[in-house]
């Protein structure tokens, strides 16, 4: 018996549905093609000819048309094989013969539809759990509440920006673990955007990279309508993270969120290297989202002169502006104005006749144009005159032209005050003629430059700011309105950047002396909880201590328990400077190579017992990040301490910035030379006096005081953060505790019973960082480890802690695990041969089994 021919045979119904099918199927995959192309050219709202062909020019407009007919020809087809078996399953539908195949059919349309209206729902309908050990992708519930209020009309812009500047302008040395750090920070960043998702606005994150090809129309894309996030980008100085929103800009530098340790990846795994990253915390970047909509803290600059502001970075005194103070406060978020406090200048005979004030730049601006307009109408005036005058002349010589020799000699003497004879009368008529073209060329001269002086004025006056301003009379009223909105005070004293060039090379000390009202309004500004940065130079002068240059302010710091040393720290690589000077040899001032760096401690250098310095615990962590210290490196310092037994009322240790062990301080710090003239009639210099170190003995008078002069280190850096005195608030206590001073020996009941009294008060805690360098932050350019040194004391000043560098959470690092060499011997065996081996023995099961059957 035949065997029957169970093959299909193919005939032209089969080749059709064939061809239909196909056609669909190419269909499909043309309509994905078509939409994912027509997604990069316009939102799906615009996709109408017009529009796709109005999209651009030249090639990116034949880009959109062709997309959008790859997508409309694969609609076409997919709906025409659509359609096709549609008719061919409603007619095989009524044969028996094709019952079950129709029945599997709906089946799988079903499912397929089932599973996808599923996927459809989970996209809103879903669960996260965090099984991390110590739950890092979970957020604070107060977080979470915040981000549940914010408004999903206004979505938020994150902007990953990979400049390959890790550590700004610390080090723009580059090697495998700032390339790997910032990989890691990226997929962190997108990680933690995909746990933002659920609690707030929907959040459009973009990863740019500075590198790579197309960055600068991608950022140009993005930023069309959005100049002030362009302008952040543009002015980052690292790897950072913005948040946009409502024209509004947060930046957070990627060492702010996961912060490189590249001393420990070095150290880690025995010395063999690993990532170490130390993790800032997700709310960090959490509330960095938060603060778009946040004022930008404001920072008061506050100098006597307008050459000391941050006006100036290429100016004659370069060497004192704080333009590069400006420029790094503002690059990190901030804003700074300059508050200029004395003023009368011009007139005054000496620094006791200056009179207080509180200008900002632009109304010391608006003086300086002012006295420039004046000084042209001078200059005009004076042409005029002289113009008249020559015309004058001029006149009256023309008059006697035509008369005798005789009389217009006599007329020329008369005029001109000269003997003129007759053969110099031409040459003495050009002359003239010159002098009066040229003293009409002064008048044009004269007038153009009133004219622009007057222009400049009247657009310096369209700001009604500083014109309102002027108008406040009153110096300590005017200095309470400056400072009512800021959030930070900085006063920079620079007096003395190089003892051994001399006492002339500075500033007098005494010419920063405020006067008392404007010593009223900064402990009003201390009082009111605000902080304070204190930026004091040298005092010293030729004689020794400058008695006028301790002030009101200087006094607010010592009932803070701060002193000021009155001497100038020197170091020993400077009496070599002071030798080669005597010796007539050539040398350089500003601050020598070999002059021993600062130095950083976190940690009490007494033994007491305290927290570690929140600003040297940044520093030492931002040294960490870069794998060397940030070193410091100052001359003509001022010793700057915390008074004995006030390290107790202070949680951490304050004092936190030293010199070397190779530094001494001095009374006078200066070389003293007098002119003397020798037996042969010479002039020469004569050094009466010569800094050295030579240390206080037992039966000096200042031995075992401040003043004793001794071997270093020095503390010239202090940061404290306590309540503010008693005596502040209250004058009713200060009575009294002036009256308890009085008591010999003093009463331990009344002390006891001003101290509760003290505590009554309601008193705010103040922070404090004061500096013995006037220099410290001077200059048109900051250099990194200054620049790190401003921004860990500023932050922590203005409460921004979470803007610190911390190490206190676990550290991440690449998970490795750690193998013997026969561990290692072992998986190598098992991976190269092990598992072929496996799926050989699983083949032959499987083939006895099919025999058994």
């Amino acid at each position: 018996m035949a065997k029957t021919d169970t093959r299909h045979r193919t005939t032209w119904g089969t080749r059709f549905r064939f061809l239909v099918r196909f056609v669909g199927v190419t269909g499909v995959l043309a309509t994905a093609i078509g939409a994912a192309m027509l997604n990069t050219v316009d939102p799906i709202a615009n996709w109408t000819l017009e529009n796709l062909r109005s999209s651009g020019e030249g090639v990116h407009g034949l880009f959109a048309e062709y997309a959008a007919w790859t997508l409309a020809v694969g609609v076409a087809a997919v709906a025409v094989a659509l359609v096709v078996e549609l008719l061919g399953g409603l007619t095989l539908v009524t044969g028996r013969r094709t019952a079950a195949n129709t029945t599997a059919t709906i089946s799988t349309i079903a499912a397929v539809s089932l599973l996808a209206i599923v996927n459809v729902y989970s996209f809103s309908h879903h669960a996260r759990y965090d099984l991390t050990r110590d739950h890092r992708y979970t957020l604070p519930p107060e977080l979470v509440e915040q981000f549940s209020k914010l408004r999903s009309q206004t979505p938020t812009t994150i902007v990953v920006l990979q400049m390959h500047k890790t550590f700004g302008t610390l080090t723009d040395k580059r090697d495998s673990y700032t390339s790997e750090a910032e990989r890691v920070v990226t997929e962190k960043v997108k990680d933690l955007v995909d746990l933002f998702r659920e609690f707030g606005p929907q959040f459009n994150v973009v990863v740019f990279d500075t590198e790579a090809f197309g960055y600068d129309r991608a950022m140009a894309e993005l930023t069309h309508d959005t100049p002030e996030l362009r302008a952040a980008i543009e002015a980052s100085p690292e790897n950072s993270i913005f948040f946009h929103a409502n024209k509004r800009v947060q930046r957070l530098s990627f060492n702010e969120f996961l912060q490189l340790d590249k001393t420990a990846s070095k150290e880690a795994e025995g010395g063999r290297g690993n990532l170490v990253l130390l993790p800032q915390g997700e709310e960090t970047f959490a509330r960095r989202i938060l603060a778009v909509q946040e004022r930008r803290p404001k920072v008061a600059l506050c100098v006597v002169h307008e050459l000391l502001t941050s006006a100036y970075p290429d100016g004659p005194g370069k060497a004192y502006t704080l333009a590069g103070l400006r420029e790094t406060l503002t690059n990190y978020g901030f804003d700074v104005v300059d508050i200029v406090l004395k003023k009368n200048w011009a007139s005054a005979s000496s620094f006791d006749d200056l009179k207080p004030t509180a200008d900002t730049r632009e109304e010391t601006k608006l003086e300086r144009l002012e006295g420039k307009v004046a000084t042209a109408q001078v200059k005009l005036s004076t042409a005029n005159r002289t113009v008249l005058r020559i015309e004058k002349a001029q006149s009256e010589i023309d008059k006697i032209k035509d008369r005798p020799w005789s009389e217009r000699s006599a007329a020329y003497r008369q005029l001109l005050r000269l003997v003129v004879t007759e053969e110099l009368e031409p040459e003495i008529l050009a002359t003239i003629a010159k002098q009066l073209t040229k003293a009409k060329q002064s008048v044009e001269d004269a007038q153009k430059k009133l004219k622009a002086a007057n222009a400049d004025l009247n657009l310096a006056l369209k700001d009604e700011r500083p014109v309102e301003d002027r108008r406040i009379a009153d110096a300590k009223e005017k200095l309470k309105r400056k400072l009512a909105d800021v959030d930070l005070l900085i006063v920079p004293r620079f007096t003395l950047e190089d003892a051994t060039q001399g006492e002339g090379a500075g500033v007098p000390a005494n010419l920063h002396k405020l006067r008392k009202e404007q010593v009223e309004v900064i402990r009003d500004f201390m009082v009111s909880g605000k902080p304070v940065l204190a930026c004091l130079g040298s005092i010293s002068g030729s004689d020794g201590p400058s008695l006028d240059a301790p002030d009101g302010f200087e006094r607010l710091l010592a009932e803070r328990g701060i002193t000021l040393g009155q001497e100038t720290i020197l170091f020993d690589v400077e009496e070599n400077v002071f030798a080669a000077r005597i010796a007539d040899e050539q040398f350089g001032g500003g601050v020598p190579t070999d002059i021993p760096s600062l130095a950083f401690v976190e940690m009490p250098v007494n033994g007491q017992q305290a927290k570690p310095n929140p600003i040297a615990a940044a520093i030492r962590l931002t040294a960490r990040s870069v794998g060397q210290p940030l070193e410091i490196r100052r001359k003509a310092l001022r010793p700057v301490s915390l008074l004995p037994g006030w390290q107790d009322r202070v949680p951490f240790a304050a004092e936190f910035l030293l010199t070397s062990p190779d530094s001494w301080n001095a009374e006078r710090p200066f070389l003293q030379i007098e002119r003397a003239r020798r037996p042969d009639g010479r002039v020469v210099q004569v050094f009466t006096y010569i800094p050295e170190f030579e240390a206080t003995t037992v039966n000096d008078p200042k031995w075992g005081t401040p003043m004793a002069e001794r071997k270093g280190p020095f503390s010239i850096g202090v940061a404290i953060e306590s309540k503010i005195p008693a005596s502040w608030i209250d004058e009713e206590y200060t009575r009294e505790q002036f009256a308890a001073s009085l008591l010999i020996p003093v009463d331990g009941v009344l002390t006891a019973g001003l101290t509760v009294a003290a505590n009554q008060l309601e008193r705010r805690n103040q922070r404090l960082v004061v500096f013995g360098s006037g220099n410290l932050f001077t200059g048109p350019k900051l250099e990194p480890a200054q620049e790190k040194l401003l921004l860990h004391s500023v932050n922590w000043l203005t409460g921004r802690d979470d803007r610190l560098p911390r190490g206190d959470k676990p550290t991440w690092s690449f998970p490795r695990v750690e193998m013997t060499d026969q561990e290692v011997k072992l998986w190598q065996f098992g991976t190269a041969v092990g598992l072929p081996l496996v799926a050989i023995y699983l083949g032959f099961m499987a083939m006895m089994l099919r025999r058994l059957r």
